[in-house]
């Protein structure tokens, strides 16, 4: 496995992680920290590919949500 493969899956897990524990700040950071590392295009990759079926739907819900202005 290549390290940009592991990187991947490391930030995959503190994404998910985050999202669980409804910390928008968080996902932010690691977010920013991924783009970074692995540059934007394999980010966009991984969130529109590889995290969409391990986020449910409540946890879609509370990503819109924290926009700000919205409150659920």
């Amino acid at each position: 496995m290549t390290l940009d493969t592991r990187m991947a899956l490391c930030l995959l897990e503190h994404l998910i992680a985050a999202l669980r524990a409804n910390d928008p700040d968080l996902f932010k950071r690691w977010l920013i920290g991924g783009v970074q590392d692995l540059g934007k295009p394999a980010v966009e990759e991984l969130l529109l590919d590889w995290l969409d079926p391990f986020v449910t739907e409540v946890e879609r819900d509370r990503m819109v949500a924290w926009h700000p202005g919205v409150s659920l």
